[in-house]
């Protein structure tokens, strides 16, 4: 195997209280697009895509029955710590700004020493999300 048949790619999984909330904040709020979705037994599932066609990673929302033999009571229960959180980096604060006026409350924008400007929210689950743009 060579180096470049070793890259790695990245999805994002979060086992949703409510898939219909979730799916919207991330749809409509956020403006991923969807790539695939499902409805099954064990649960209800999307996968939206970062960039339009998917190329900048993937985030997998899940709404699991207890059908799932993985099914924990813990994923029907927010989030209870900012253990994780998901850093999304943007070309232009200023236009997450006018897109999140009057849809969705957030902290910010905030200049970091480090030379990133940042706003912060939370999800349907809890899960705490900042959008950031590097100022260097």
């Amino acid at each position: 195997m060579t180096r470049a048949s070793a890259r790695l790619g990245l999805k994002l999984v979060i086992r949703c209280r409510d898939f219909e909330t979730a799916h919207g904040f991330y749809r409509d709020i956020l403006e991923l697009p969807v790539l695939e979705q499902w409805t099954e037994d064990a649960g209800k599932g999307c996968i939206f895509g970062f960039g339009e066609t998917g190329d900048g990673g993937w985030l997998e929302i899940y709404e699991m029955t207890e059908e799932d033999p993985r099914y924990d009571l813990a994923y029907s229960r927010p989030m209870e710590s900012d253990k994780i959180d998901l850093q999304l980096q943007t070309s232009s604060l200023d236009d997450w700004l006018e897109r999140l006026a009057d849809r969705w409350p957030f902290d910010g924008p905030e200049t970091m020493p480090w030379g990133h400007r940042w706003i912060k929210f939370r999800d349907p689950d809890n899960l705490l999300i900042a959008i950031y743009e590097d100022l260097r």
